[in-house]
């Protein structure tokens, strides 16, 4: 089982994403700061992380750089508007059926 950590403190976005991810087997950790996913990141143990892009205390696209600074391997999922360099991202609102798609797509 691949474990995952979603960073967002939307409860909406979570609650989507967090279903849905379940449902395909995926073990879900999930932190509201970007700032704890750094942390969470650091402490080892996940094959992926989904950022939501949304500003909240440090941004998202500054813990991604903090984190493949040191796991520059770690696939990085953004969700949300706006610009993420490399990294692929899932515009919001999320079509479900693409997140996942995407998900597996990176996750493999």
């Amino acid at each position: 089982m691949k474990k995952i950590l979603l960073c967002s403190a939307n409860p909406i976005l979570i609650k989507s994403l967090y279903g849905v991810m379940r449902d395909d087997g995926y073990d879900i950790d999930i932190v509201e700061h970007p700032a704890l996913a750094v942390q969470q990141v650091l402490a080892g143990g996940y094959s992926m992380m989904i950022v939501d892009s949304e500003p909240f205390g440090l941004s998202a696209e500054d813990a991604v750089q903090i984190i493949k600074l040191t796991m520059p391997d770690l696939p990085v999922l953004y969700v949300g508007s706006g610009a993420h360099g490399a990294e692929p991202a899932v515009d919001a609102p999320v079509d479900l059926e693409k997140f996942k798609r995407t998900v597996q797509a990176i996750a493999v």
